[in-house]
C-alpha cells in the first residue's frame, strides 16, 4: 500500500466520503512544498503549474512525464539511461510551453 492510500483510508475513517477525501488530498498536493529548514519562505516551490521532469518506475518499466501532465514515454530498465527522457522534456519546455 502507498502512503497516499493510507492517507485516503484515514480520511475515510474520519468521516470523509471517498470523493471528498480525494479532493482534499489533491488540494494538499498543490500546496507549497518547501522542506523544513530548506529554501526561502518567500520563494516556496509548488506542484501546481510546473514543468519538472518526472521519472517514475512502474511495474517493470520507467515512465517519463512532465509535471504538467505531458507524457514523454516509457522504457524498460535495460534501455534506461539518465537522459532517456531529457530531450523530449527539453523540447516540450522550450517549444510547447507558452511563455
Amino acid at each position: 500500500m502507498s502512503a497516499r492510500t493510507d492517507i485516503l483510508n484515514a480520511l475515510e475513517r474520519a468521516g470523509y466520503k471517498h470523493r471528498e477525501a480525494v479532493s482534499l488530498l489533491e488540494a494538499a498536493d498543490k500546496e507549497p512544498q518547501t522542506p523544513t529548514g530548506l529554501g526561502d519562505p518567500e520563494f516556496q516551490t509548488t506542484l501546481e503549474g510546473g514543468h519538472a521532469l518526472v521519472v517514475e518506475y512502474g511495474d517493470c518499466e520507467f515512465y517519463g512525464t512532465c509535471q504538467c501532465g505531458k507524457k514523454l514515454g516509457m522504457v524498460t530498465p535495460d534501455k534506461f539511461r539518465d537522459d532517456v527522457f531529457g530531450g523530449q522534456w527539453e523540447h516540450h519546455v522550450m517549444t510547447e510551453v507558452a511563455a
